[in-house]
């Protein structure tokens, strides 16, 4: 059988080295105590009230934390998101590195995704002031949902790429 572009000796290493290094970063990430998580998405939060809420120091206390709280919310849930995206799109080109065109490499690459999101969360819940939320994991599920059929997309257009290549 003969290998295709994907499953060449340095597109295998690139994506299993890539995916191992996400997976280790969102570890990382979930080992950071809760005053320090909180500080991590509080600086991403501030940027976002720069930008979208001019009206914020005009507001009393009471208003500023409610806008801080809610904003930094939606920050912490999209990381989620967006880490789980990346590793989902990195799980699946890793698995087509490996395997080549195989019909079970989506539901395997989001079921691999799924799973390592649920150990994260069992993880957090070890970590002082963290908590696991199974709403966690359930965004997080999407997130490598997406990112698998991204990749897919993306492997799709390259492969048929290739093919109008050689027909040329």
């Amino acid at each position: 059988m003969e290998k295709n572009s994907w499953q060449r000796t340095w597109v295998r290493t690139v994506t299993t080295v890539l995916t191992a290094s996400v997976m280790v970063l969102i570890f990382v990430f979930s080992t950071e105590d809760a005053d320090r998580s909180d500080k991590t998405s509080g600086v991403l939060a501030e940027r976002v009230i720069d930008l979208f809420y001019p009206e914020y120091e005009s507001g009393t206390p009471e208003q500023q934390k409610e806008i801080y709280d809610s904003v930094q919310h939606i920050v912490r849930k999209a990381a989620h998101f967006t880490e789980y995206l990346i590793l989902g799109f990195m799980l699946r080109c890793c698995l087509e590195s490996w395997f080549g065109r195989k019909q079970w490499l989506i539901p395997a690459a989001w079921a691999t995704g799924t799973g390592y999101a649920g150990t994260d969360e069992l993880h957090q819940m070890l970590i002082d002031g963290r908590s696991g939320q199974w709403s966690d994991v359930l965004l997080d599920s999407s997130g490598v949902l997406t990112g698998v059929l991204l990749a897919s997309i993306v492997i799709f257009m390259i492969y048929r790429r290739n093919a109008l290549r050689k027909d040329s």
